[in-house]
């Protein structure tokens, strides 16, 4: 859920509306530096690393892609 899509309103002056800024779940950003990587296939649940996608990590016990968790 990285990216976040949302709507928002604002309010302007004089009583005329003016752009606002919405935040969806994630407000657009990643997961954070902890939790884990668990593979979709067999459960296998590995320390995420920070800086490196879980997708781009392969299962230790059937080489699926990893997501996070």
């Amino acid at each position: 859920m990285p990216n976040g899509k949302g709507r928002g309103q604002g309010r302007g002056m004089g009583g005329g509306r003016g752009m606002g800024r919405g935040r969806g779940m994630g407000g657009g950003r990643g997961a954070g530096p902890g939790g884990n990587c668990i593979c979709p296939n067999c459960g296998q649940r590995v320390p995420h690393q920070a800086g490196i996608p879980c997708v781009q990590i392969k299962c230790p016990n059937c080489g699926t892609p990893m997501v996070r968790e």
